[in-house]
This record gives structure tokens, sequence and C-alpha cells, in this order.
């Protein structure tokens, strides 16, 4: 074991209800012997300070107010006696419906300078999934098990769903099903705001009334959330979806694999772990009442329920970081492009035909603090020249309507010089680094250097988000 080296790190979690600050210490060490290269792993963990919850501030419906975020953040680091810049790394993560508003790059850019060596990710469906699973604990439950561990975020916007087999994400489902779908008066417990996802699923089960009348608020409000679950259940267990549902599913890539158990995780989930709560309304909203839903649903009776390891907030701590090499004779690097730091990595789409599709999946990153993204290319189903050209074309077409230079792509098998070389061709003019040799995952960011004297190689760091379980 090498020499251990202790970072400062602090985590942010901008929900759609909730924001959190988490501060912790990673002990990191060099696990490789000797004049090898480095590879450098988290050995500790422990936080330092926990942040008060504070509900996420908005100016109005439509955009969160960044001067009060801003402050209540700044109050956190005053609570934990540390200055921005005795913070060595870290990440926001900004999640559920807050990462749709409009000014969502606006509150990345006032929080960005609270750290040293940031990295920050407005987190779309599939990330968000993965990042509750493991917060939650459900992907370490389902390595220790053995087995096939579903975890059901429900927060205030959105319901993530991810599957976890022996550790690994197998599938991510996101559906527009939430405790504040439906906000509600704490007084008088009587509906004051219906988002658009509530109003989809209310036309459904009242075509006839939907405008709700006093004295029928409640009856209506417990018959929209059984539909809500209804369409969840759906998609757990592989059903056909009503016409009602499409509205409200917003990506699934869940496989039809049986599950040895289920976490819930999120705001809601606390009341389905604990379901004696009289004052439904305490919280301004519906999720006591969306959780009872859940708890009588086939979800809950079909399965083994583990409780997480956290329920309300999947605790970020930062961003731990290990070092891989790069072999010189299968990467490509346009002259002056580096080095860049702090690249989220994007996996692909897989259209119908079988191509690969980033588009959708970059839209994440648009309009964020990033120069550039890292676009990975999955394994493909053989490497030979014809493939490599079609991938090319593919890519071709894509890489200037991303935004950013250099464009970064990391290929899972070693073809990075060949395809690098083949893009020049199509695309001349373009910079580019393409490399290969990494082991990356959906959520981590990378950090590129200067080749190597010898440009032989090229030293890459991968940023990986650190839970608190």
């Amino acid at each position: 074991m090498g020499k251990e080296m202790t970072l400062v790190s602090v985590g942010i979690d901008v929900g759609t209800t909730t924001t959190q600050l988490v501060i912790s210490q990673l002990t990191l060490v060099n696990v490789m012997p000797g004049g090898q290269v480095p590879k450098v792993e988290i050995c500790r963990k422990s936080v330092t300070y926990l942040g008060n919850v504070h509900i996420t501030p908005f100016i109005d419906r439509q955009h969160v107010d960044g001067a009060k975020l801003r402050a209540m953040i700044g109050k956190e680091y005053e609570k934990a006696g540390l200055k921005p810049e005795q913070i060595d790394t870290g990440a926001i993560i900004i999640t559920g419906e807050t990462a749709k508003k409009e000014n969502a790059s606006e509150i990345v850019h006032s929080l960005a300078d609270y750290a040293g060596d940031f990295v920050v990710a407005t987190a779309g469906p599939d990330l968000e999934s993965v990042i509750a699973g493991k917060g939650s604990g459900a992907e370490a439950l389902s390595k220790r098990l053995k087995a096939c561990i579903a975890n059901i975020d429900i927060g205030g916007g959105t319901t993530n769903i991810a599957y976890f087999d022996r550790g690994k994400c197998i599938g991510t489902a996101c559906i527009n099903v939430g405790g504040r779908l439906f906000e509600v008066d704490p007084l008088t417990q009587c509906l004051n705001y219906i988002s658009s996802p509530g109003k989809t699923i209310m036309k459904h089960c009242f075509p006839n009334n939907f405008e709700a009348q006093s004295g029928d608020e409640m009856l209506m409000i417990c018959k929209c959330l059984r539909d809500m679950a209804k369409c969840v259940e759906r998609v757990i267990f592989h059903e056909p979806l009503l016409d009602q549902d499409r509205p409200l599913v917003i990506t699934n890539t869940l496989p039809d694999v049986l599950l040895d158990g289920v976490i819930f995780s999120g705001g809601v989930a606390k009341y389905i772990y604990c379901s004696d709560i009289k004052e439904w309304w305490i919280h301004g909203d519906v999720g006591p009442l969306l959780a009872e839903s859940f708890r009588k649903s086939r979800i809950y009776s079909s399965f083994n329920v583990y409780e997480g390891a956290e329920t309300l907030h999947a605790t970020v701590l930062g961003a731990g970081a290990h070092t891989v090499n790069v072999s010189g004779s299968t990467i490509m690097i346009t002259n002056n492009t580096l080095p860049l730091r702090n690249l989220p990595v994007v996996y692909p789409e897989t259209e119908e035909s079988g191509a690969f599709s980033w588009l959708k999946a970059v839209e994440n990153y648009n309009n964020s603090l990033y120069c550039s993204v890292a676009l990975v290319v999955p394994a493909l189903p053989n490497t030979d020249f014809l493939t490599i050209c079609t991938l090319a074309e593919s890519l071709a077409l894509e890489l200037p309507l991303i935004k950013g230079e250099p464009k970064v792509i990391i290929a899972q098998q070693d073809i990075a010089q060949v395809l690098g070389q083949t893009l020049q061709r199509l695309i001349p003019g373009v910079s580019l680094v393409c490399l290969d040799g990494i082991e990356l995952a959906l959520g981590d960011f990378l950090d590129i250097a200067k080749p190597l004297p010898d440009e032989d190689a090229v030293p890459v760091i991968v940023k990986t988000l650190v839970f608190a379980h």
C-alpha cells in the first residue's frame, strides 16, 4: 500500500423539495506497488458535517431562487467551520423537477465557486435513478446478497427506479409520480396547486369533473394517487401500459427479470416505512398519502421489502478519484487539446437500428459549466473496419451538434486510434481526443492530463461520486 492522502470533500444535493450539504473526509491510497501506474482508491470515508435539510427556495414555479440558495449554502459552510478554499473536491447534484427549471444552469454557476475541484451533475432520469440507488444502499445490498434489488426513489416530482444485479445497475426508469404533484394548504387541507402530470392523471380519473369541488377533493386525490401507484406497478411488473400511463413514463429501460427485493427511498419513503402519521398535510403536499398507496400496492406485497441505509436523501459525499493509464498505441489526440478537467461521462441510447445516439443524453449538460463532454462508445459486437467506419459516420453527424471542443470519445475496446483517424477524414478541422482502456460508469467524470514526455501514455483521472453507504 502506498502513502495515504486526505481530501476534504463537499456534496450538495439540490432536489425538488429539499436541499442538503454534506462535508466529508476521503482518505485515498495508491494500491499499485513500486513503479507501476498509480491507481488511487478510497480506503476510508467519514462524514464530518451533515447540514440541515432545507426547503429548496423558488422565486416562482419555474425559477429556483439562486441568491437564497447561495446564502443557505454559505451559512452551512460557516456552521461547518470551513471556507471554500479549504475544500479539495466535491459534487453538486441537481435532481428532480429542479433540474428542469429554466435557470438550473444559473444555479450551477452560482454555487460552483464553493469548492475547488468540483463536479456538477444536472442529473437526468438515468443518472438520478443510479444516484438514488447508490445512496440508499440498494447497490451495496444487491452486491452483498448476490441478488437483484430494485431501488424505488419517490420524490416530490418523480419516481426513479433502478435495478441492481449483484452490485451492477442493469436498468432504470423514471415516472412522473411524486408527492408534490398535488400541493395543499396546510391550514385548510384544500388543494392549491396541481402540476401538469397531476392534471393528466386527474383528467383520466374524472373526465367529466376535472375541476375538484370542495368536499370531494380528498376522494379525488386518493383515487389519483392509487392510479399513480398502479402506473409504477405496471412498469415494475412489465405489464402493458394504459393510455393514461404513457404521459407519465419518461424513460424505461428496466429488464424483465425476477426481483429478489425492493428498497424505497426519497422523501415519500419515510412514510412507507413509518405509516402512522395523522397530519398527512404537514409538508403542504400529498406525500404521506402517496406512501399509503404504495404500502397497499402489489410492489409492497409481492417482494421482500428492505429498509435502505438512507431514506430521505441519497447523501452525496463528493468525488473520489483513481488514476488509469491509456496505451499510446491505440489512442489519437489532436495537438494542443489537453489538459481537460471535469468532463461528464455520457452514455448513448441504442436506436432500433442498433446504432448509437448521444444527442439526447448530452442535453443534460448543454447549459452547464462544462467545456465539453466525454462520449462513451460501448462494446461493439465486432471491431472490423466496416463496423468502425459505420460508427464513425454516426459520430461525424452528431459531433458538430454537440457543444464544446475538443470532441472527446472514450471507446470500451482498443479502437480509439483507428476511430479517431477515420473521424479526422470525415470531419477535418475538428479537434479530437479519442481514448480507450478506461473503466467507466454512469455518473463518472474525467480529468485528462497532457501526454507524458515520450507520448506513449496519457494519465486519466476518473472521478466517481462517493456516497455515505
